[in-house]
């Protein structure tokens, strides 16, 4: 069971953990919806489907934003534990680094299964559900909208131009509609008018008040007028194309179909290794979590006279580095490569990295495995210090 320096450990951790989950996925986010406003808006779909399609996006970016929550939750609160002099007292009492480990570990065991999850099932169906959204719209299944003075094909020989919408579109103001066949053809413009569902769902009502219809017959020496105070047209919609099923490619399987399909044989060779590289991604990505804590502990304990936020940035760049090798190993594997000499060896150098420099922390006394740079910089810092303060003497 979890004691009270233990719980006290967890309550420090999860304020920034969940400050910074929050920020990276809003961040994410709001970029991502900018961008899927203007594809909505350009396809003529309904601004509705914007947020459905981002919700389906939503475990995409968890998914980056989760390992950066838990090394700067870890990081910022073994910081601020240190600067407060609380870690000295609680090493004082007898327990050590290795012990305060516990409770960190038992959030990074949790919090790698809730990313095992995201990952390898919640993910491919949230995928899944996007592109089929993204079909529809392209396919107009969705119902585009009738754009503002512009000639839009409804099918069915159907060519409608508006110049007015109101009420978002429920009341179309300055209606012409043209349609075709084989022997006449039908003009109509209206003053108003407005589109109508029916029970079949192929086919839509357009009610027209006060306009003229012009019917144009080859059979007749002059065309035919009549004029009207509403007239109803029914409009034929195209027939719905169906998606394709889910599994178009390894980033739409499960963690378990994408295990069996590596071993597919009707796949190619470069079918097959795409498949096995995002596995061994898959499976890299959520055992990172339980390593993240013996590298975020070392980079937040700090020298309480200089404060210096360099554990920070290293961690950061380390974290990042590694994210960015992770997908390059992921190509190797995919061109051919063992996952064995590429992701599992990169895995391995940051396994042996982060447990280096939890090392210094946890058994030299007074370590700080990033002493030496602040040393460096303050080699590198001094002569440039003194030529400032000269520099601004001279120029007083």
């Amino acid at each position: 069971m979890l004691n009270r320096i233990d719980r006290y450990v967890l309550r420090q951790i999860m304020g920034p953990l969940l400050t910074t989950l929050g920020i990276a996925a809003l961040l994410l986010i709001l970029e991502r919806m900018l961008k899927l406003f203007d594809f909505v808006v350009n396809q003529g779909g309904p601004v509705e489907v914007v947020f459905q399609m981002l919700a389906n996006q939503i475990p995409h970016y968890l998914g980056l934003a989760l390992p950066v929550g838990l090394l700067l939750g870890t990081l910022l609160a073994f910081r601020k534990i240190s600067l407060s002099s609380e870690y000295d007292a609680i090493v004082s009492s007898g327990i050590g680094l290795p012990r305060l480990m516990r409770p960190v570990l038992m959030l990074s065991l949790v919090m790698m299964l809730i990313n095992t999850v995201l990952v390898g099932w919640i993910q491919p169906y949230g995928r899944y559900a996007y592109r089929n959204l993204v079909f529809d719209l392209r396919s107009g299944a969705l119902g585009a909208s009738i754009r503002v003075g512009e000639f839009v094909d409804l099918g069915d020989n159907i060519t409608l131009m508006i110049e007015e919408s109101r009420q978002q579109g429920a009341e179309l103001v300055g209606i012409f509609l043209e349609r075709r066949d084989e022997k006449n053809t039908i003009s109509v413009t209206a003053e108003r008018g407005g589109f109508f569902a029916t029970e079949d769902d192929q086919t839509i009502l357009l009610r027209l008040y006060n306009g003229v219809l012009v019917d144009l017959n080859e059979g007749q020496n002059k065309p035919r007028v009549l004029s009207f105070d509403q007239q109803d047209l029914t409009v034929k919609l195209p027939a719905k194309e169906t998606f394709r099923d889910r599994g178009g490619e390894e980033l739409e399987l499960t963690l378990p179909e994408l295990n069996r399909e590596r071993y597919n044989p009707a796949l190619s060779v470069k079918e097959a290794n795409a498949m096995n590289a995002n596995f061994h991604w898959r499976v890299m990505h959520s055992v990172t979590f339980l390593i993240l804590p013996f590298l975020a502990i070392p980079m937040g304990l700090t020298n309480k006279r200089t404060a210096r936020g360099t554990g920070i940035v290293i961690g950061l760049s380390l974290l990042i580095l590694y994210n960015e090798f992770m997908e390059a190993m992921e190509t190797a594997i995919t061109n051919g490569a063992s996952p064995y000499a590429t992701t599992w060896l990169l895995f391995g150098l940051f396994t042996a990295l982060s447990l280096f420099f939890f090392r210094i922390a946890a058994y030299k006394v007074g370590g700080e495995p990033l002493a030496w740079i602040d040393r460096t910089w303050a080699v590198v810092s001094g002569p440039m210090k003194r030529l400032s303060k000269r520099l601004m003497g001279v120029s007083d």
